[in-house]
């Protein structure tokens, strides 16, 4: 280590404190000495501290603190709250020399500290390093080295910081010897000191401490600082550079782009838009301006986006009316009315109904009588969905005055989504009886009861239960919570299959979990339980699985299980489906002859000539 090269040096971040208001100091001293980087012990109601927030707290002038403040001690002996604390320890360190930041270095380390207060060791050692390592390196790096590492990281990035400044590389070395778990706090201590060296040095550096990450996005933010400084000759750089001028880019594109807006006004899209080479960059930076001309300039933004060709979708109107619905709904629906009567159109007005209804849900009812009747309806509709979060009550009573069946239905949905989150026996009993939703009963059902079902199986399962089966259905509801558990847990979907009602019901539910199990090859297992059904379901079971297992399974494993299927009927139905595929195949998928051969002797003779006739070539 060169010590020659560390002497003392000029703190580049120090701060006049002359007569002015301790607090004002405070303020100005607060950004160069908090250290972002530390990840360590640093209290949190400190960190949070905003600069309003200390100027809130305190009127003391630096003379009152100082007259107060000598020593660590009497931070903690005059002031008993964690931003007065703070508040005086910048203070007293921001006016002290070498001398007394040695004094005040011991004072921090060597004090026995209470649960409640051990955070502040590492804080102060933090500012205190921080301010001491400008004014003499070699102290700095003596007091580091002296400290347990759980301690002395929390001087690292000021340490290296200053070191960086004063000697890059010596810096880095120095860095790389330090254990791993350190090289991030170091990384970012000597990038953010060196931010104008070479981005492949720096990333050299990242490589090595092991955060290139960071080194890209510091990189990024210099160079943001640098093409929002003179954004004209950022974007004259970006486009006349192919290397630069591309899609990865678009993030830094965008800002220079809304840079050039701020500087030049809305007009200038379009110069900006005929620079660009790219489509598809052209068409994500579009969008993105007109977002945020919107916000300004709403009118200006709406005419930019009917101008965009070929904008069949309404894609550039979307964004505009989207901000603008937000600023000036009443306006926004007044224009988007003024389009041609499209599918475009219909779904602008609903895009401004709906951010319209959010912003007062509760009083929207009284002048949604002002709308086209074919608004009202999507108005209501999102009344419904806002109100179903904050009270299921107020929704119920607006979803009947919804007359669009289909909205209707969204509308419900929307009660029943929310309502179970805090009341599922009020839910069911609801979507079970109530005579609004007798159209689109089945369906919020089934959606109840699958949802249901991933939360808690069993219990959905004795809803389902608990409901009579329909006269214009001939299948439990028990059938939906069998269909939907058999997708994620299996064997508890067949332990249920013995408690569900006789019947169709069982048909149904046996087969799912059958499609399931040939699907998971496990046919064997499909086969063995379709003989747990009374005899008079099983043709039907064996019939409706034989698609499955013919499209499923390989023909060589198909010759092997067709002897267990105890149907004849379904057992033909699984071989003349494999013929039938086997005759429509190219050359190289045919069966072979043996093959074929042993498929047509499972084949009932009634429809043996037919499947023959389709095998001739």
């Amino acid at each position: 280590m060169h010590r020659s090269k560390r002497q003392t040096i000029a703190h580049p971040r120090s701060l006049a404190v002359g007569v002015c208001g301790g607090i004002i100091a405070l303020v100005l001293l607060y950004s160069p000495f908090v250290n972002p980087q530390k990840s360590t012990t640093t209290n949190t109601n400190v960190l949070n501290s905003t600069h309003r927030e200390l100027e809130q707290q305190s009127t003391d002038s630096s003379s009152l603190t100082a007259s107060r403040v000598n020593s660590i001690e009497d931070i903690f002996r005059n002031y008993s709250d964690d931003l007065s604390r703070l508040s005086a320890a910048y203070d007293l360190i921001s006016i002290a020399d070498e001398a007394k930041l040695i004094d005040l270095f011991d004072q921090a380390t060597n004090r026995s500290y209470t649960n409640e207060n051990s955070h502040w060791k590492s804080e102060l050692i933090s500012l205190i390093g921080d301010r001491l390592a400008p004014i003499n390196l070699d102290k700095a790096v003596s007091f580091y080295e002296s400290l347990p590492l759980d301690d002395a990281k929390n001087m690292l990035y000021g340490m290296m910081h200053a070191w960086a400044s004063l000697d890059f590389d010596e810096a880095v070395e120095f860095a790389s010897t330090q254990v791993d778990s350190v090289h991030p706090i170091a990384l970012r201590g000597i990038v953010d000191a060196s931010l104008s060296l070479p981005a492949p040095t720096l990333a050299d550096v990242g490589v090595k401490l092991g955060d290139e990450a960071y080194v890209q996005r510091a990189l990024a933010t210099r160079q943001l600082e640098l093409d929002l400084a003179d954004p004209e000759q950022a974007w004259r750089s970006l486009i006349e550079d192919p290397t630069i001028h591309q899609e990865d880019n678009f993030e830094r594109i965008q800002a220079i782009a809304r840079a050039m807006l701020d500087l030049h006004g809305a007009n200038e899209v379009h110069d900006l838009l005929d620079s660009i080479t790219s489509p598809t960059l052209k068409y994500a930076l579009k969008k993105n301006l007109l977002t945020e001309i919107a916000l300004n300039d709403p009118e200006t933004a709406y005419n930019f986006a009917l101008d965009t060709p070929n904008d069949v979708f309404g894609t550039m109107l979307a964004v505009v009316v989207d901000t603008w619905a937000i600023t000036d709904p009443e306006t926004a629906l007044s224009r988007v009315s003024l389009l041609v009567p499209s599918a475009v159109r219909d779904d602008l007005q609903e895009r401004v109904v709906s951010a319209w209804v959010q912003q007062d849900p509760y009083d929207f009812e009284t002048t949604i009588s002002d709308f086209p009747i074919e608004l009202r309806n999507t108005a209501r509709q999102s009344v419904v969905e806002i109100l179903s979060e904050t009270s299921i009550e107020d929704a119920l009573l607006v979803l009947p005055k919804i007359t669009d069946l289909a909205k209707q239905e969204q509308a419900a949905q929307a009660i029943a989504d929310s309502w179970m989150k805090s009341d599922i026996e009020a839910t069911f009993q609801w979507l079970a009886s109530s005579a609004e939703i007798e159209d689109y009963r089945i369906l919020l059902l089934r959606s109840f009861l699958e949802k249901m079902t991933v939360k808690d199986a069993d219990r959905a399962f004795d809803l389902a239960l608990s409901l009579p089966i329909r006269e214009d259905e001939d299948v439990g509801l028990e059938a939906i919570v069998i269909e939907q558990l058999s997708n994620f847990e299996i064997d508890h979907a067949i332990l249920l299959l013995s408690r569900v009602r006789p019947g169709n019901t069982q048909l149904t539910t046996y087969e799912s979990v059958a499609g399931i199990l040939v699907t998971r090859h496990k046919t064997d297992k499909a086969i063995e339980l379709g003989k747990q059904l009374p005899e008079k379901l099983q043709a039907r079971y064996y019939d409706k699985i034989a698609v499955s297992i013919a499209t499923e399974l390989s023909p060589t494993r198909i010759l092997k299980v067709l002897p267990d299927i105890p149907t004849k009927k379904a057992r033909s139905k699984v071989a003349e489906f494999v013929l039938l595929f086997h005759s429509a195949a190219d050359e190289e998928n045919r069966l072979s002859d043996e093959t074929v051969e042993a498929m047509l002797e499972h084949v009932v003779p009634a429809n043996l000539e037919r499947v023959r006739f389709l095998l001739q070539p």
